[in-house]
């Protein structure tokens, strides 16, 4: 075995969102852990540097809406200050 995803969440869409948002969740920035995952996923697609950012987006502001869907603003700031980044 050379690596394991939790596909609970998953979605019919383009594999890439999956990714992304074990990136975002799990990877948080980590270049080793970024290299690690990309390598284990397989071959990927010439654009998937540029997709995989877009969907991390997505998954930042589906997080920071289920937060404060819920009225949970502890963890508000911080993804909001990821989102930031990524714009």
């Amino acid at each position: 075995m050379s690596g394991f995803i939790d596909v609970e969440n998953a979605v019919a869409a383009d594999p890439l969102v999956d990714l992304a948002k074990t990136d975002y969740y799990a990877v948080q920035g980590d270049p080793f852990k970024r290299t690690a995952l990309v390598e284990g996923y397989g071959r990927l697609p010439a654009d998937w540097a540029a997709r995989l950012e877009l969907y991390r987006l997505y998954h930042a502001l589906e997080l920071w809406d289920w937060f404060a869907s819920i009225g949970e603003v502890a963890p508000l700031a911080g993804i909001a200050a990821d989102i930031r980044r990524m714009v």
